[in-house]
C-alpha cells in the first residue's frame, strides 16, 4: 500500500517477483485502496509503467478499476479521485472498526451517467494528450527526488560547498 501515494497518480517502488496471489493489473487501469483508512485519505493510483499486454499483480487491497466501451483508462482514475465516489465507497465498507474494507460487490452499484459521444470523445482527447504530460512530470519529479537525496547529505556534511 505503501507504492500508493494520496496525491499523485503514479505508485512508486514497484518491482518484480513471480505471482503467487494478488490483483492482476495492465497497463492503463486503475488501483484504488480497499482498506480503511487508506481509501478516506485518497489512495490511488493509474497504472502507466506496465509495457502493452503486460501483467503484473498486487495486494489483494486494491480494487482494480477499467472502464467499459470507448471511455479512456484515465475515465476510471477520474472517477476514483472524485468526492462522489469516495463518499460512496466509504459508505459500501464492511468490518470491524479499523479493519473495514470496501464491498466490492456494492461497489459495483455506483451509478455513473454516460456522457454523450461528444463529450466522451473530447474527454478522451484531452486524456489522450495530458497522461504524457503527466508521466513525464511525474519521472522529473523523481530525478528531482534523487538528486535531491544524494545532494543534501553532501551539502550538510560540508562535502560539497556552494560558492557564495
Amino acid at each position: 500500500m505503501s507504492a500508493i501515494s494520496n496525491t499523485t497518480f503514479c505508485p512508486c517502488g514497484w518491482y518484480d517477483r513471480k505471482f503467487s496471489s494478488g490483483s492482476k493489473f495492465i497497463s492503463g487501469d486503475t488501483l484504488l485502496a480497499r482498506i480503511t483508512p487508506c481509501l478516506e485519505n485518497g489512495k490511488a493510483a493509474y497504472i502507466t509503467f506496465l509495457e502493452d499486454g503486460q501483467v503484473a499483480w498486487g495486494s489483494t487491497e486494491y480494487i482494480v478499476m477499467r472502464p467499459m466501451g470507448d471511455l479512456h483508462p484515465f475515465f476510471a482514475y477520474s472517477l476514483a479521485r472524485s468526492n462522489d465516489f469516495r463518499d460512496y465507497a466509504e459508505g459500501c465498507m464492511e468490518g470491524s472498526s479499523g479493519r473495514q474494507r470496501v464491498n466490492t460487490d456494492h461497489l459495483k452499484n455506483f451509478e455513473v451517467r454516460l456522457p454523450s459521444q461528444k463529450a466522451v470523445n473530447d474527454f478522451n482527447t484531452v486524456a489522450d494528450s495530458i497522461v504524457p504530460k503527466l508521466n513525464l512530470n511525474f519521472s522529473q519529479i523523481r530525478t528531482l527526488e534523487k538528486l535531491r537525496d544524494t545532494l543534501l547529505p553532501r551539502l550538510m556534511s560540508s562535502e560539497v560547498r556552494l560558492a557564495l
